[in-house]
């Protein structure tokens, strides 16, 4: 039985804090909740594009406009939404981000039900419509519910102590990673259970997204009110300060404050990994697939690229620290080898491309295929150890007065350089023209490890780290100062 404290917050009221035995616990708070979150996130996003191919079997297009519009609209929103995490109460904001997430996706599916039911194809497209504008919100809430827990309260919960926040990194991947595989495959099974019987399929696969999210929401609120209220820091906090603006200003504000901050190269760099289509994904397999590697391999590779991820996830916190917290390697010298160790993995299939393009001899596709395949997969070990790295330099190193706003750039960055690609693809769509994409994913991947370099250049030695970025145009400057421990 818990017995709940009362506390005098900064801001003179009583915020109830767990007792110590259950803060012990917080952690699994945390890791329940990414599992419960990243699951039914995963499930949706895989579920969309396959009912969606079931409603329009013969077209592409709604996918396609459905992914484009999405990612434009996160490119747009995401600087706006920075602002709402450095202003809003934590708890407010995160029940928030549940709840419109949950109904979004929930009126989604009533909708995708609705399609089956009619044979007007104005009456079709007026439905797919309103399933993107009702996307829109939603995936806007799951993008500031994830900033807002990685980037603000996983640091506020570690409290400093970087080994703390580097285990916690790397596990909270860990699910996310193991949820990209596990949940579109049982998705999948279940789907294939269903037969050929369109109606049925888009019912069945609908109903099951439905069920998941009514079932899943009260736990992971509950997730996150026992996380608000064992972390001290995060329940009594004070009152955080209101941005004033429409959101035309909030979103220069939030571009004002990233690009005059230190970490600005570091988070460019990695929001330019998003060009690419080498990645074990839907264009790569067609390509593949085009170019004669059986069925059998591609699906192996998708489950392989996924150990990868995972080894990476795995190797992350040893590299960095040793078991009783002395650092081994900083997190910035991770950062720089492990953008160029992922690059060197993509240069074989350069030359691979470069062979086959111009006939210096006949390469059979089984070698062409197997080659991207295996550095592609390998390499994504070397893609995920900098993802954790680049992620944890941007817990350390923004202070919390402006971290949402950063991360949100950051965010809506990420979502502009994959409508980059798609906007390629579009363009470049013949099977013969992939290796161009190709290449444009190399040379992404290039010019990312080169920013790295220039921010390693100037910024990994933390003495020259001083942020002086004001938090609005009516505000002094906020200066931090790292400590070494942060390097």
């Amino acid at each position: 039985m818990f017995v709940f404290v009362y506390q005098e917050s900064a801001n003179g009221s009583a915020a109830r804090v767990l007792p110590e035995n259950e803060t012990r616990v917080l952690p699994k708070y945390i890791y329940f909740n990414e599992l419960v979150s990243a699951f039914g996130d995963r499930m949706w996003q895989f579920a969309i594009p396959i009912l969606f191919m079931d409603v329009w079997p013969t077209s592409l297009l709604p996918t396609i406009l459905y992914t484009f519009v999405l990612n434009l609209a996160m490119f747009l929103l995401m600087p706006i939404a920075g602002s709402w995490i450095d202003s809003m109460s934590r708890l407010p904001l995160m029940v928030t981000t549940i709840v419109v997430d949950n109904v979004s996706v929930i009126a989604s599916c009533f909708l995708l039900k609705a399609t089956v039911a009619s044979k007007n194809q104005h009456l079709l497209w007026s439905i797919f419509s309103a399933i993107v504008l009702i996307s829109i919100p939603g995936q806007l809430a799951v993008n500031v519910g994830r900033v807002a827990l990685e980037k603000d309260w996983v640091p506020v919960v570690c409290e400093g102590d970087s080994k703390s926040l580097t285990v916690l990194n790397s596990r909270l991947k860990i699910i996310d990673l193991s949820c990209k595989f596990i949940a579109p495959m049982i998705f999948g099974i279940i789907l294939q259970l269903m037969g050929p019987d369109v109606e049925k399929r888009v019912s069945w696969g609908s109903n099951i997204v439905i069920m998941y999210n009514l079932l899943m929401a009260l736990p992971e609120g509950i997730c996150i009110y026992r996380v608000y209220f064992g972390c001290h820091r995060l329940a009594t906090a004070p009152k955080k300060k209101k941005l004033a603006g429409n959101p035309l200003w909030k979103f220069y504000d939030g571009w004002r404050v990233f690009v005059s901050h230190p970490i600005c190269l570091s988070c460019l760099s990695f929001s330019i990994l998003f060009t690419t289509v080498l990645s074990p994904g839907s264009l790569l397999i067609a390509f593949l697939k085009w170019v004669g590697v059986m069925e059998g391999l591609l699906g192996a590779s998708i489950g392989f690229g996924a150990l990868c991820g995972l080894l990476g996830a795995s190797l992350f916190p040893y590299m960095h620290e040793d078991k009783n917290g002395n650092e081994r390697i900083s997190l910035s010298t991770i950062g720089l080898s492990s953008v160029w160790l992922w690059f060197l993995h993509l240069f074989p299939i350069a030359v691979v491309l470069i062979i086959r393009q111009s006939n210096i001899t006949t390469l059979p596709p089984l070698v062409t295929g197997t080659v991207i395949l295996f550095f592609v997969c390998v390499g994504r070990t070397w893609l995920w150890v900098f993802d954790l790295a680049a992620n944890q330099l941007l817990q350390e190193r923004v202070s919390e007065g402006i971290r949402g706003r950063v991360s949100g750039v950051q965010s809506g960055n990420n979502q502009l350089f994959t409508v980059v690609i798609y906007a390629l693809g579009l363009i470049f769509h013949r099977p013969d023209e992939f290796y161009i994409l190709c290449y444009a994913s190399i040379f992404s991947v290039l010019l990312s490890a080169i920013l790295f370099t220039v921010w390693y250049i100037r910024y990994s030695d933390i003495s020259k780290f001083t942020e002086a970025v004001p938090l609005s145009m009516n505000t002094t400057p906020e200066v931090m100062v790292l400590n070494d421990k942060s390097a």
